[in-house]
């Protein structure tokens, strides 16, 4: 069985739709990299495991008396809006205009 790849027709894709601007050595470089992060998965996904072993979501649970307590969820407004939205390739009425993603499926 032949492992998956991303085609270089499939990460110009993913880099038109993210409006990323990348040379031909950078474009190849970050292909390569990500090419080699699927393989490296692929030989993850052939580790045999226990179906009955759970999950393991939040990593090593720490006992509740040394928690660090969650802190409050404050909103903040940032002082330099206008400052962020000029960075930003298209804005409009004080938004940034994102591409349009077409639904299709990439495989």
């Amino acid at each position: 069985m032949e492992k998956e790849k991303i085609t270089r027709e499939l990460f110009d894709q993913f880099a038109q739709v993210g409006e990323v601007e990348l040379t031909e050595a950078e474009a190849e470089s970050i292909l390569a990299k990500l090419n080699d992060q699927l393989t490296v998965i692929d030989q993850l996904s052939g580790i045999p495991l226990d179906p009955d072993m759970p999950a393991v979501v939040h990593g090593n649970p720490y006992p509740v008396e040394i928690q660090i307590p969650l802190r409050e969820d404050v909103w903040t407004p940032f002082d330099n809006v206008e400052g962020i939205l000029a960075q930003a390739p298209r804005t409009q009425d004080g938004y940034i205009v994102a591409p349009d993603v077409p639904h299709q499926k990439l495989s």
